[in-house]
């Protein structure tokens, strides 16, 4: 299956992002009301600027993903222009391709705004590293610091009957991330991306018989492609 453009979208995409119907899109493409591609009998739409790819389903498990794993009703929105422009190439670079190879991903850590920073760190913080682990993307705490000292934006997630030294092949392979931890074949993958120069950094975890996850092998840039090609 051939990739989209990453930065335009299906007449699917641009219906769950616009939240419009078939007909409308018709209209607003007739219009002159949307930038748009033909190839072959399907249209490329570019965004409008006044959207965002964060109404896409993606974007939306994204911010929302603590509201299925621990059912809380926390406000998960971002504050920082940089954590938008960090959540929306996430998206855009490894979000949107994976789920066009494969099927829609299922994020099971997202965004983690202060809020839900607090509840997180004071009701569930086993296996979290939120200094370290970038899902507060630029956002800082109530003393005015940044939550996270590297910059981006991360979340962790599977794919359904796709296992996850796949996913880790093409994704450094293919796209444009800045760190992968990588926790087992059936595990989600924690991928992250970065609005400056990525480290394209592949790191494998182990844990050890107490159940503490450890740092095993890592690689970078092309030496990553021969590290997950071995995994």
């Amino acid at each position: 299956m051939r990739l989209i453009l990453k930065r335009f979208l299906s007449s699917n995409e641009i219906k769950a992002v616009l939240n419009i119907s078939d007909c409308e899109l018709m209209h607003q493409r007739v219009g002159g009301q949307l930038t748009f591609e033909k190839s072959g009998n399907g249209f490329f739409y570019s965004l409008p600027s006044s959207a965002s790819i964060l109404a896409h389903p993606l974007g939306q498990q994204l911010l929302n993903w603590h509201i299925t794993k621990h059912k809380l009703a926390v406000a998960n929105m971002p504050k920082d222009p940089e954590t938008k422009r960090a959540l929306e190439k996430l998206i855009w670079d490894i979000l949107l391709p994976i789920e066009r190879q494969f099927s829609r991903p299922t994020i099971t850590y997202g965004f983690t705004a202060l809020e839900l920073h607090k509840v997180i760190s004071k009701h569930f913080p086993a296996g979290t590293a939120p200094s370290l682990d970038q899902h507060a993307a630029s956002e800082k705490n109530s003393a005015d610091s940044y939550i996270c000292k590297r910059s981006g934006a991360a979340c962790d997630f599977i794919v359904a009957n796709v296992k996850s030294t796949e996913l880790i092949k093409f994704i450094t392979e293919k796209l444009d991330y800045d760190r992968i931890y990588f926790y087992g074949t059936d595990r989600p993958i924690h991928v992250s991306v970065t609005l400056g120069m990525p480290k394209r950094h592949l790191q494998v975890m182990c844990t050890s018989d107490n159940g503490r996850r450890y740092p095993a092998r890592k690689a970078f840039g092309e030496a990553a492609k021969d590290l997950a090609a071995s995994l």
